[in-house]
C-alpha cells in the first residue's frame, strides 16, 4: 500500500483547515468573561450545540474502524446495536441531567454540582476521577487517530498526533467553548458529507444491482442486525449495547464537557433539545455502517491485491484508507483525509475546553489568584489548554504500546476501567445520596467489579453498567443502616 500524500491533497487539508478556523473565529465573536469564555454566556442555538455532541463522540476511529468491522472476514452490523444504546443514551443524558445542571445557578462545574448534592469533599473527588477520565479517553483517541492518519499520511505517529494538538489548541483558544462549539459544527458538516460521498462513490462504482448485492451480502452473512446472545463475554450483543451505551452516556454526561454544552443553551429545554436531537444524528453512523457493506461488494468484485490481504489479516483498519488513497481521485482524497482530520480534532478541542475549565475553577482560582480580572482568568485559561494539549500527547504515546488491540476495542476499553466509579457518583448525586466516607466505599467496589470483569473475559461493554449500579447500591445501602447524621440547630 502506497504511503504520503500528493501535493494537492496537502494543500486541501491545510485549505480546509484554515477556511474552518475563519468561519469559526467568525462565527463565535468576541469574548470578555470566564462564562462567555466556558459556557458561551448561554447563547448558542440547540441545533449547533447538539451537532458539537455528537461530534466530540464521532472520533477518526468510527469513521476507519466501523466499516472495517463490517468489511473483516466474520463481520457484521451488529455494531447498529450499540449504535442504539448510544442514542438512548443521549436522551437519557437529557432526561437526567439537562436540567438540574442548567439550574444549578450557584455551582460553575459538574463537579461543584455533586458537592452540592453529596458533599463538597466528594465533589473534589469525582472531579479528580472526571479529570482522570479525560486524560485517558483523550490520549486513546488521539492515539487512535494518529495510526489513522499515520497509515494515511504516512507522517510519522508523532507528527500526526502532534497536528492534531496543534489545530486543537489553536481552536480552542480562540473563543473556547464558542470556537469549539461552531467548529465542532462545521466538522460535523464535514465529515458527514464525506461519508455520504464515500457511500455514493462507491454505489456508482459497483457492477451488481442493489438486489444482486444484498442477496451478496446476506450469504456471507454481512446483513445480521441484531445478537441475543447472554454470553456475557460477547462484545456486540442487544444486552451489551442497548445497557452498556446508555451507562456509558450517563457516566460521560457527568463530566465538564456535557456541564459546558448544557450551560452555552438558550433555555433548558433548549438544552435537552440537543441531547435529544444529537440522538437523531447518530444516523450518521448507519451511512458508516453501509460504506463497510458497501467496500464489501466492492471488492468482491474487483479483488485485492495479495500484499493488501496479507497486511488485512493482521491490520483490518487499513481497508478505509486503502481505498480513499487508491480510488478517490487526488484532490477529493484529500478531502477524505481532511474529514478524518476534522473528527480527531473535534474529540480533542473539547477536551481541552473542558480541562481548562477544571483547572481554573478547581485549581488556580482558589489557591493562586483569588481575585484576578476576567481577562486574566481568560488568558491563563489559554496557557492552560496548552498545558493540556502538551499533557494529551504525551499520554497518547505512551499508549502507542498497546495500539495491538484493534482500534475500536482499545476506544471503548480503557476508559472503562473507570466509567463505572463516575457513573455511580452521577447518578447518587442526581437523588442525593451518599457522602465521602460510603462513596469512598462505594467506589472501591466499582473498580474491584471492573478488575475481576477484565480478568473474567467478560465484555467491557457491560463493565460501567454493573460496576455503576453495585456501587450505587452499597451506597444506598451503607446510608440507609448508617444515615447522615442531621446538623445540629444553631
Amino acid at each position: 500500500m502506497a504511503t504520503g500524500l500528493h501535493i494537492i491533497d496537502v494543500v486541501v487539508i491545510i485549505g480546509v483547515m484554515l477556511l474552518v478556523t475563519y468561519m469559526g473565529h467568525r462565527l463565535s465573536g468576541s469574548i470578555a468573561s470566564r462564562r462567555a469564555f466556558f459556557q458561551a454566556d448561554g447563547s448558542l442555538p440547540w441545533w449547533a450545540v447538539s451537532a458539537s455532541i455528537l461530534a466530540t463522540l464521532v472520533s477518526a476511529v468510527t469513521f476507519i474502524s466501523v466499516p472495517a468491522a463490517v468489511f473483516a472476514p466474520g463481520g457484521d452490523l451488529t455494531y447498529f446495536q450499540v449504535i442504539v444504546g448510544l442514542a438512548l443514551g443521549k436522551i437519557a443524558v437529557g432526561m437526567l441531567l439537562a436540567k438540574p445542571f442548567y439550574e444549578a445557578k450557584q455551582a460553575s462545574s459538574s463537579y461543584e454540582y455533586i458537592g452540592q448534592r453529596i458533599d463538597p469533599a466528594t465533589g473534589e473527588l469525582s472531579m479528580y476521577l472526571g479529570l482522570l477520565l479525560t486524560i485517558i479517553n483523550s490520549g486513546v483517541k488521539l492515539l487512535t487517530a494518529s495510526l489513522v492518519l499515520d497509515v494515511i499520511t504516512g507522517w510519522g505517529l508523532p507528527a500526526c498526533a502532534g497536528f492534531v494538538v496543534i489545530v486543537s489548541i489553536i481552536w480552542s483558544a480562540l473563543a473556547g467553548i464558542k470556537t469549539v462549539i461552531w467548529t465542532d459544527f462545521l466538522l460535523f458538516v464535514l465529515f458527514s458529507l464525506g461519508a455520504v460521498f464515500a457511500l455514493i462513490f462507491l454505489a456508482f462504482n459497483i457492477d451488481m444491482s442493489l438486489s444482486e448485492a444484498l442477496l451478496s451480502l446476506d450469504a456471507q452473512a454481512k446483513l445480521v442486525l441484531f445478537d441475543f446472545s447472554t454470553d456475557p463475554e460477547r462484545r456486540y450483543t442487544i444486552w451489551a449495547g442497548v445497557i452498556g451505551g446508555i451507562a456509558l452516556n450517563i457516566a460521560q454526561g457527568s463530566t465538564q464537557g456535557t456541564w459546558q454544552r448544557v450551560r452555552a443553551c438558550r433555555s433548558v429545554n433548549e438544552a435537552q433539545k440537543a441531547y435529544n436531537f444529537a440522538a437523531l444524528f447518530y444516523v450518521m453512523h448507519l451511512v458508516i455502517l453501509a460504506l463497510g457493506l458497501a467496500l464489501v461488494v466492492f471488492y468482491s468484485e474487483r479483488g485485492l491485491p495479495e500484499e493488501m490481504a496479507k497486511q488485512l489479516v493482521t491490520s483490518p483498519d487499513r481497508i478505509f484508507p486503502y481505498f480513499i488513497l487508491s480510488e478517490i481521485p487526488v484532490g477529493l482524497s484529500g478531502l477524505f483525509i481532511a474529514a478524518i482530520f476534522a473528527a480527531a480534532i473535534s474529540t480533542l478541542d473539547s477536551a481541552l475546553a473542558e480541562t481548562s475549565d477544571l483547572s481554573i475553577t478547581h485549581f488556580y482560582a482558589k489557591f493562586f489568584r483569588t481575585d484576578a480580572s476576567e481577562a486574566h482568568y481568560v488568558t491563563i485559561s489559554r496557557v492552560l489548554m496548552l498545558f493540556w494539549g502538551v499533557i494529551f500527547l504525551a499520554v497518547s504515546l505512551f499508549f502507542a504500546r498497546y495500539s495491538g488491540e484493534g482500534l475500536l476495542d482499545l476506544t471503548f476499553k480503557l476508559p472503562n476501567y473507570v466509567y463505572g466509579a463516575i457513573f455511580g457518583a452521577i447518578v447518587l448525586a442526581r437523588f442525593g445520596i451518599g457522602r465521602l466516607s460510603t462513596v469512598i466505599a462505594g467506589g472501591i467496589v466499582a473498580t474491584l467489579t471492573v478488575v475481576w470483569m477484565s480478568q473474567q473475559g467478560i465484555a467491557f461493554f457491560y463493565w460501567c453498567p454493573v460496576a455503576g449500579t453495585l456501587m450505587v447500591l452499597l451506597v444506598w445501602l451503607l446510608d440507609k443502616r448508617w444515615p447522615k447524621p442531621v446538623p445540629a440547630a444553631s
